[in-house]
């Protein structure tokens, strides 16, 4: 009997940084076809990536040095694809490989990416033109159009930011791992990728051993932890250039990551408050755990579009006159000295390093439904009432070190229902009776357009969070999104946090949206599913005190070949 699912084929076999990047074209196929099932055909060396990740049903591995050798091994891979029966292959690769490939496989559509290579080479080349910068999550994501899917940009700050999934029983790896090294719970890691695929991508060793040395003392003063210690990854090609840096700093200040499988190192560097990179793999990955990540470029340039998309990351590039002076970093640089590395100082890394470290940790809440009562398009200050124990849990959560940040549609503005004026009113009556009862919020923020407007600061979309975070020092990672809706539950997916789910206001029915789809949609739900706010506060209180408690193990859903 058939089981009606839409079978997928992602393509992507390399390299590390567009594999990753590829992750919002699964976000916006899933949202699509709520009823498939996602194959991504990739290099073996590239295994563990995918292995928790919700929205991959299987992974096709490709060994083109082993069994899929030469034309034989290749039709032997292509033999084994037909018999999955797909109905869409997506090829996000556009090599002679992926070429042959896509025509062999049947299906009943086929779509590949353009790579938009012109625009690059103009920016290589022809440096006085203005071009357009090009991003290759843009890229990948226009691809869909040709099927008819509607798709966003990165530059209307939406919700396509590439992440990924770790496993919970590699979690528990790490906690041994750094448990036996000596690294206690409450210590920080600061981790850094010195090196690069080229020579020329990587920032001077001496800059990158006088950086790690200063973050691991001046941190471990300014955050009052027991130590700060630096976590140094690399594949087996950096292992020098580790042990060098090691040496600069001191061994028992650092730890090494050389040439860990992904899984093993995705929860390792997901364990970092801050992660600094060359313009490289490890860049892209640990962005896309929601690691708050800075990277390095110089002879590479992040209009070419790899720069990392995460909304609390960092680009330092110093923008000298020769770049970028290839695509990919891979010319060696012809002038008397690195101008495009040799500009970007240390000073100016640890400090930014040190504002990323001091941010405030957050809690975005919804209004109405979630701290107030339910009423479509509230107008006037008699309608608001603040539902029972919402003042109480505003001042648990406060207690834990939150900043508390109010984030809400309004489309009654642009429905011609109330004024803007009236919303702000409103607002400011909200304020000042928390104001009252000693809970500061730092500001509330609203989106007055109508949905069908497609802005960019309708939740999930992040254009608010951005707006937020441009007047707040405010920290991403391990932040919380609480609403009503379901829209508030992929608001804090979006920006890499956590999700409550409060049954008040329209609650009951998003949950029951979320259990009749449970099988297409599981990987859209809430980390927890509150009774109210107060409830929610109490879970998060909970968390808190519990973070230190080993993970559980879930079984994997990954269905290997």
């Amino acid at each position: 009997m058939k089981d009606n699912k839409y079978r997928i084929l992602v393509i992507r076999f390399s390299s590390l940084g567009d594999i990753i990047l590829t992750t919002p074209l699964l976000d916006t196929l899933k949202e699509n076809y709520r009823n498939s099932e996602i194959s991504f055909l990739t290099k073996q060396k590239y295994q563990g990536l995918f292995e928790s990740d919700p929205r991959v049903y299987s992974v096709i591995y490709f060994e083109p040095e082993g069994k899929d050798k030469r034309l034989p091994g290749l039709l032997r891979l292509i033999k084994g694809l037909n018999q999955e029966k797909f109905d869409l292959v997506v090829d996000l690769h556009s090599n002679i490989r992926s070429f042959f490939i896509r025509h062999l496989v049947k299906a009943k559509r086929k779509i590949r990416y353009h790579k938009r290579l012109i625009p690059r080479l103009l920016m290589v080349y022809f440096k006085k033109w203005k071009v357009e910068s090009v991003s290759t999550v843009d890229c990948y994501l226009e691809t869909l159009k040709k099927i008819g899917i509607k798709v966003y940009s990165l530059k209307m700050h939406l919700h396509r930011i590439p992440r990924l999934y770790s496993k919970n029983e590699e979690r528990i790896w790490a906690e041994d791992f750094l448990s036996e090294i000596g690294v206690k719970k409450e210590e920080y890691l600061i981790g850094i990728a010195p090196g690069a695929k080229w020579e020329t991508k990587r920032w001077d060793k001496d800059k990158f051993s006088f950086l790690a040395k200063s973050l691991s003392q001046d941190l471990s003063i300014q955050t009052g932890s027991i130590c700060t210690k630096v976590l140094l990854v690399g594949d087996k090609n950096d292992q020098k250039l580790i042990e060098d840096i090691k040496d600069s700093i001191g061994e028992d200040k650092v730890i090494q990551a050389v040439d860990l499988p992904l899984d093993r190192l995705m929860v390792l560097v997901e364990r970092c408050e801050l992660f600094i990179s060359n313009d490289s793999g490890p860049m892209h990955l640990v962005s896309a755990l929601g690691v708050p990540t800075i990277g390095i470029f110089g002879p590479t340039s992040p209009g070419l579009g790899f720069s990392p998309s995460g909304l609390n990351d960092k680009v330092f590039w110093a923008g000298v006159e020769c770049s970028p002076c290839s695509l990919h970093g891979e010319k060696g640089c012809v002038k008397e000295s690195r101008f495009c590395m040799d500009e970007i100082k240390p000073e100016e890394i640890i400090k930014e390093a040190k504002k990323m470290i001091s941010a405030d940790k957050v809690i975005f809440l919804d209004r109405d439904g979630t701290l107030t009562e339910e009423k479509d398009f509230v107008s006037r200050i008699e309608e608001i009432k603040f539902i029972s124990g919402a003042k109480e849990a505003l001042k648990i959560l406060q207690d834990l070190g939150y900043k508390l940040v109010i984030i809400s549609n309004q489309s009654g503005i642009a429905r011609g229902i109330m004024t803007e004026e009236q919303v702000k009113e409103v607002n400011r009556f909200i304020l000042k009776e928390l104001g009252n009862e000693g809970i500061k919020i730092e500001g509330i923020y609203y989106c007055p357009h109508h949905p069908e407007e497609n802005c960019n600061c309708r939740k999930p979309k992040t254009g608010l969070i951005k707006k937020v975070l441009k007047k707040n020092n405010l920290k991403l990672k391990d932040s919380w999104a609480i609403g009503d809706k379901l829209s508030d539950v992929l608001l804090g997916k979006n920006i890499k946090g956590k999700s409550i789910l409060v049954l008040t206001g329209y609650g009951q029915g998003e949950r029951q949206k979320i259990e009749l789809n449970s099988k297409d949609t599981f990987w859209q739900k809430p980390d927890y599913i509150a009774k109210d706010i107060l409830d929610a506060a109490l879970f998060i209180k909970s968390e808190s005190l519990n973070k230190s408690a080993k993970p559980t193990i879930n079984s994997s859903r990954i269905r290997r070949r």
